[in-house]
């Protein structure tokens, strides 16, 4: 488990536009305590086993950038990158931030997005601890209701793949590529929610906490990917 941790970088993508919840931005949501999403998500990864927190943000928000300098404690495995074309979609942060853990010597980036503040640290280094198996599956993903689904942890060997993605998208074509090489890792599903519309920001604001770490059981094959 040391071993995969000292390789691993944490992604946490925070340069989306937000326009589903315009003109609020989702990510400067606070919850029932004060803290904002992106704040929540980020102190998260932290607590993670990951040796780099690097977090992708985009060049017209100096919000975001605030928060990653002064919300959160001083932490040397904290980064900020910024994603320069990010009005060109996900895609663009994507790409700076796998140039970026590369930069640093990361073995496998956990690409986590921004507006999932509920994933737990210890889903995180269940994703995190497949890098340890020999041999390392090129990418893992918690399952939900029978699909892999975010966040995902992808292998150096992914890394090219991943650079080449275009416009508004991800990983998921990558994902449906590999199919059974995908490693699916058992998660709590309360975990697994994004906050991405108004209607979400309202529960957002409800909560304390997040959900109660569960120890994953196991770690299985993927049938089929997507």
């Amino acid at each position: 488990m040391a071993e995969a941790a000292a390789t691993v970088a944490v992604l946490v993508l925070a340069a989306g536009r937000s326009s589903r919840t315009a003109p609020a931005h989702k990510l400067l949501a606070p919850d029932a305590t004060g803290q904002t999403m992106l704040a929540r998500t980020v102190h998260t990864a932290l607590l993670s086993r990951a040796a780099h927190i690097i977090v992708v943000v985009p060049p017209n928000q100096p919000d975001l950038h605030q928060i990653v300098q002064t919300a959160l404690p001083t932490d040397p495995r904290l980064h900020s990158c910024t994603a320069h074309n990010a009005a060109q979609g996900l895609s663009a942060s994507l790409k700076a931030g796998v140039a970026y853990a590369e930069n640093l010597g990361a073995q496998a980036v956990l690409v986590c997005l921004g507006d999932m503040p509920l994933v737990s640290a210890t889903l995180m280094n269940a994703l995190i601890a497949t890098q340890a198996l020999v041999p390392p599956p090129p990418a893992a993903a918690p399952e939900l209701a029978g699909r892999p689904g975010n966040p995902v942890i992808w292998h150096h060997s992914q890394f090219a793949a991943l650079k080449a993605v275009e416009g508004d998208k991800g990983g998921r074509a990558i994902l449906a590529a590999l199919g059974a090489a995908v490693l699916r890792v058992p998660a709590n599903p309360a975990e697994l929610v994004d906050f991405d519309t108004p209607e979400r920001l309202a529960e957002f604001a409800r909560l304390t906490k997040a959900p109660i770490d569960q120890e994953p059981s196991a770690l299985k094959s993927s049938t089929r990917a997507g």
